[in-house]
Parts: C-alpha cells; structure tokens; sequence
C-alpha cells in the first residue's frame, strides 16, 4: 500500500531495466508540504558483466547464457501531485516514458521483463482514471531490429483533464527477422492525446499520426510483426 499523508502525495516511480543482476531500492521521505515521495529503483542490466572477482561462478559464463527477469506491480490511489518515469533499453527494445501532473488518480499498472541470450520480452499493463486536474505524458516504445535493422517505433503524448484508459503493451525481439511490438489502448478523455507510429527512417520511413483535442472515446491497435519473414 502506498503511504498517503493528508489529501496529497508524490509518487516517483523509476525503472532502469539493463543489468546483470537485479536489484530493487526503496526510498520514503515526507516533504514540508506534508506529501510521500517513491522512488523505486529497479534492475539496470548491462551489456557485460559485474566485477565480482575471478573466482566468482558468475564470471564463468558470458551475459549471452545468462538468464534475467524482472517484474514490478503497482497500486497508486490519492489526490496531488504525480509524477512516474520509467524506461527500459536493450540492443532489440527500446521504451520510455514519463507521466506527471497534478489531480485525483488510481493508477494500477504491471511490468515485466525476461532476457534469455539474445532473445527479450518487454510486457506492460496499465489501469489509469484521473480527474481534477491535469496530467501529462510522453511516451516511446521501438524495436530497433525490426526488418532486419528498419526499426518500429511507437510514440503518444497527452495533456489531460479527465481520462479513463486501459492499456498493453508487448514488445518481443529475438533476432532481425523475429519481431514483434503491440500498442493496444482504450480510453475516454478530455484534452489533448497525440499517437504516431512509424517504419523505417529518412526517405524510406513510413509514418501515420493522429491528434485529437475535445472529448473523446477511442480504441487503438498497432501491431509490426516481422515473423513471417525469417
């Protein structure tokens, strides 16, 4: 349960998934204007491995025969302020992003992670109603090696007064003709909410965006898929 003082708090949810071994910190501190601040650091998994000494077991074996996951649940219900951030980045997926601003929110989202050589699997669920207020975000999520290096990339932003969402996203990567990314969302809103989706880059990029500004209810798929040519 987050800790909530009086009817405002502060949640700073950061996530680093690139590193060797996982590790979690935890971090609470009550501010002057009587709010909780969060941090969450997750996993960093590098490209090479920790310096743990010769002899360690670990140093026996490449990061390509090693295994990691990485999972994280959240449950955020209270008024203030609110600001997340999160990212992940590895050689085959790329996400990142940030949300903040200031208002009544539930929030319930879930995330996971799993590397096995060169093969990873980036998976995030989302729950969120907000009002009274506004709130922000900015978003991307890309699959640097889709088609063979082309690259996919997802990007939304938004600028709300009221939003009702549900939200997944799976971005899966095994080598350069094995790919595969899907943006699924639903959501009722009142504000700005801005999606572009593109293939390729300069003269060979193929790119749709769409802007919405008013009240609105939406559903949105977008889904790249190399598989088939392998």
């Amino acid at each position: 349960m987050i800790p909530v003082i009086g009817n405002s708090f502060c949640l700073v949810l950061i996530v680093s998934v690139a590193a060797t071994a996982l590790a979690a910190g935890f971090f609470c501190d009550t501010g002057e204007a009587a709010a909780t601040e969060i941090e969450d650091l997750g996993a960093n998994l590098l490209n090479s491995t920790p310096d743990l000494g010769h002899n360690n077991p670990i140093c026996k074996s490449t990061v390509a025969d090693m295994e990691f996951r990485f999972e994280e649940s959240s449950t955020v219900r209270g008024s203030g302020e609110v600001s997340i951030k999160g990212s992940f980045h590895d050689t085959g997926v790329d996400s990142s992003g940030w949300m903040k601003g200031s208002g009544s929110i539930s929030l319930e989202s879930l995330r996971n992670m799993s590397k096995i050589r060169q093969e990873v699997e980036f998976i995030q669920k989302d729950d969120l109603v907000f009002a009274g207020g506004q709130l922000k975000n900015r978003k991307s999520m890309s699959l640097p090696l889709f088609e063979n290096g082309t690259g996919a990339t997802v990007r939304e932003r938004f600028n709300l007064s009221h939003v009702d969402r549900s939200e997944t996203n799976a971005i899966r990567s095994f080598d350069r003709f094995n790919n595969s990314m899907i943006y699924d969302t639903a959501l009722a809103f009142d504000g700005k909410w801005d999606l572009e989706n593109r293939r390729g880059w300069s003269i060979y990029m193929n790119r749709s965006k769409q802007s919405y500004s008013g009240s609105f209810q939406t559903q949105k798929k977008i889904v790249f898929d190399d598989s088939d040519q392998g």
